[in-house]
């Protein structure tokens, strides 16, 4: 019996030197750099989340905007292209100096022709302003070029029976 009294004194004095070590500098910068992983892919997904959310409310903007162009487009698929005092049918814009213009109701066509009161279907690129509302009007301190815009490309290549069938290209663009 002595002998195994003397044998648990000495198995206590062991565990007793081992507890009293406390931790190495090893364990101590393993458990920081598993921390900050933790941290930095909590922060990582948060700020995702927050970014994809604006972007995607952007693509939403854009896509209702180039959906209103589109809509307003179908109102001048005819073959009047005449000044309002020229015109048999009166058109989409009455009371603009052409009225088969888009540029009205607060929206502004820059022409491929020049001016501002072309044909809405005239061959060539047309860049919309007031489309968007606040979405194309951003604060003063954005730099320029910053911004929402609108604009279609009116093609005319393709003819239907002797006569030119407009084919449109609607383009959304912004910065986020």
């Amino acid at each position: 019996m002595a002998a195994r009294l003397t044998r648990r004194i000495e198995s206590g004095r062991t565990r007793a030197r081992r507890g009293n070590a406390g931790y190495t500098l090893v364990e101590v910068m393993v458990a920081m750099l598993l921390t900050s992983i933790m941290v930095t892919s909590v922060f990582s997904v948060a700020l995702t989340v927050k970014t994809g959310g604006s972007k995607g409310e952007s693509k939403i903007k854009a896509a209702a905007g180039a959906k209103m162009v589109a809509a307003l487009l179908k109102n001048y698929v005819t073959a009047e292209t005449g000044a309002a005092s020229t015109t048999l049918i009166p058109g989409p814009c009455a009371g603009a100096a052409n009225n088969w213009s888009i540029s009205c109701n607060g929206i502004v066509d820059a022409c491929p022709l020049g001016g501002s009161d072309c044909y809405a279907l005239a061959p060539g690129t047309h860049t919309l302003t007031g489309v968007m509302g606040d979405f194309e009007n951003l604060p003063t301190d954005t730099p320029p070029g910053k911004g929402a815009r609108v604009s279609y490309y009116v093609n005319t290549d393709l003819v239907v029976n002797g006569r030119p069938v407009p084919v449109v290209t609607i383009t959304a663009t912004w910065t986020d």
